[in-house]
């Protein structure tokens, strides 16, 4: 993957290309997170990939690539779930049913049950949930991509776990 790096770095588009590629779920499942729109989710992710190749060459450490690239698309989700949050449908509220029901989304979003689970939890706790558990990231690492303190993604992850919990209890409805 380094070489590849270094490749995208000295501006070859199909290097690049290949390293979308290889974290085009990733990206989908962070940005599906934050907005509920299939169109705003797709210019989030356009927006990263334009963003990411156009800075590329700014990236100090090659290792960092993915966390630098989910940060970027953080900030890219946030900036369009602002400008459109009257349009936006909540995660909360979403038929997550029709939303998966279309072939063309990623085959393992297909699995509903994690996303039942998810829905009761806010933004923060859903994103903390992700990065820590889908993507592996640590919680140090979580705070950078987020740029909030480490105790609060602690606090964070803890919360949703306990959500999570009292759901599956429960039982989901």
């Amino acid at each position: 993957m380094e070489d590849i790096i270094e490749k995208a770095k000295k501006g070859n588009k199909e290097a690049f290309t290949e390293l979308i590629f290889e974290i085009r779920h990733d990206l989908y499942k962070i940005a599906r997170c934050r907005l509920s729109c299939e169109d705003d989710i797709e210019d989030a992710i356009q927006e990263t990939m334009l963003a990411t190749f156009k800075n590329i060459k700014k990236l100090n450490k090659n290792e960092s690539f993915k966390k630098w690239v989910i940060t970027i698309l953080v900030n890219k989700c946030n900036d369009i779930y602002k400008k459109n949050k009257k349009r936006n449908v909540s995660f909360e509220n979403g038929n997550l049913e029709n939303i998966y029901q279309k072939e063309e989304n990623y085959n393992e979003l297909n699995n509903i049950d994690f996303y039942l689970l998810l829905k009761d939890l806010n933004y923060d706790e859903r994103i903390a949930i992700i990065l820590f558990y889908l993507e592996g990231y640590s919680i140090k690492d979580i705070s950078k991509i987020l740029k909030i303190n480490e105790n609060t993604i602690k606090t964070r992850l803890k919360r949703s776990k306990d959500k999570i919990k009292q759901k599956y209890m429960k039982g989901i409805e």
